[in-house]
């Protein structure tokens, strides 16, 4: 293991032995092969504890680096840039008791998301070929039911043709139950090791996931940043949506049994699942018509995403400059109104209304102040774009939009514009 940095972590990259320029399949591999190897259920005795610290570190880099946002953010600033919440490591479900089950199910329902693994005794049941099989067939959908923590185990009959037409399999739940979709790779040796898994995601009032063999890259998309997230800067909404954006990783796949798992992953109930091979090409004008839909989806999409990248920098600076405008208002105004006083005070002084007192008479002539020489304010308080939250003189908001932009949603095309 790497030595710990300042922070009591180790580096990622060191701690999975990969390069800074490491590919996301890279770091899967890596992680596999090291996290079977330092599984707690395989070190017992004297090497346990070590084993446990090695494995937690590997489930935290592993964290890190397959994550694109979490990996920018550490190649960037290192742990300093990361939160707490970016350290988490997922959860084995079958190893907590009732209650930490419960409360984890009352986080997750509360919208705190709580990653899981795939329990230890369903990868070691692979791995040994301790499994049975029921066949699965393209174009046929099989209905079934799997416990928590379980994995019900299919075989498909793969042949170069499907491989070459490209094809998907995809699984949901009518009752929205949490699941994963794994796919098995058998070794030299003859045991099955997990290659893939897609977490089941909730779409209207089911739970869907899909395994994607086709001739064109897919991408997976992380959950959409809550207002929590982005409390401070709300135009994280927008510019963060598309972060997490992330190829799916594209096997190599050769003819013979394919071997998939549908995994329990619910809290406490048995999962409800429908299970199917779908071969778009396969005389199937909707699907086929739909696999090209998605092909060509993904291609804005991330384009969309560089776009954006590009675009949140000139809106920065636009944003900069409008905060800038902002102040200067504010101490425009400031001077507006002093000056005016002062007038309103020498006018009535002129006609005799008020007899000027000896300060007044021995003050200088006014002059006119230069926004950057102008009297010191007190900031208002101001809402993400920097507009003053508080009233003038005449119960006007400085710098804020009226009534009608309120509606409109406000603009700053006024401000640069006019």
């Amino acid at each position: 293991m790497s030595a710990a940095s300042s922070s009591g972590l180790d580096d990622p990259y060191e701690v999975l032995g990969l390069e800074r320029d490491a590919t996301p399949e890279q770091v899967k591999s890596a992680y596999r092969k090291l996290a079977l190897r330092l599984h707690p259920d395989k070190n017992q005795g004297e090497r346990a504890e070590l084993a446990a610290e090695q494995f937690k570190a590997v489930a935290t880099a592993h964290g890190i680096l397959s994550d694109p946002e979490k990996r920018r953010k550490y190649d960037s600033g290192g742990f300093d840039a990361l939160q707490p919440s970016d350290l988490e490591v997922e959860v084995d479900l079958s190893s907590l008791g009732v209650v930490n089950t419960a409360m984890a199910a009352m986080f997750s329902k509360l919208g705190v998301p709580i990653k899981t693994s795939v329990a230890p005794h369903v990868l070691e049941a692979a791995y040994e070929g301790n499994f049975v099989t029921m066949p699965l067939h393209f174009g046929e959908s099989t209905s079934g039911k799997v416990e928590k923590s379980n994995v019900a185990f299919y075989e498909l009959d793969l042949q170069q043709s499907h491989i070459d037409a490209g094809f998907v399999i995809a699984a949901n739940s009518p009752v929205a139950s949490k699941f994963k979709l794994l796919l098995f790779e058998q070794t030299d040796k003859g045991s099955w090791e997990l290659l893939m898994q897609e977490d089941s995601y909730k779409v209207h009032k089911v739970t869907i996931a899909g395994l994607y063999f086709l001739q064109f890259a897919t991408y997976g998309l992380g959950a959409k940043p809550t207002p929590l997230d982005t409390a401070n800067d709300p135009e994280a909404v927008l510019f963060k949506r598309l972060d997490s954006l992330q190829q799916r990783e594209m096997v190599t796949l050769k003819p013979g049994k394919l071997v998939i798992g549908v995994y329990g992953d619910n809290f406490f109930k048995r999962v409800h699942y429908t299970l199917e091979a779908v071969l778009p090409s396969e005389g199937q004008a909707g699907p086929a018509v739909t696999a090209e839909r998605v092909r060509q989806l993904e291609q804005v999409i991330v384009r969309k995403r560089d776009q954006l990248r590009h675009f949140e920098s000139e809106y920065r600076k636009v944003q900069a400059s409008y905060i800038a405008m902002c102040d200067k208002f504010t101490a425009e105004q400031t001077e507006v109104e002093d000056l005016l006083k002062s007038r309103e005070q020498a006018y009535l002084e002129l006609l005799a209304v008020v007899k000027p007192s000896a300060e007044i008479l021995n003050r200088p002539p006014p002059r006119q102040r230069s926004a950057s020489s102008a009297s010191p304010h007190v900031s208002p308080k101001r809402d993400s774009w920097g507009r003053s939250m508080s009233t003038g003189d005449h119960g006007s908001p400085r710098c804020s939009p009226t009534a009608g932009e309120k509606k409109r949603g406000f603009t700053f095309r006024k401000i640069f514009h006019s």
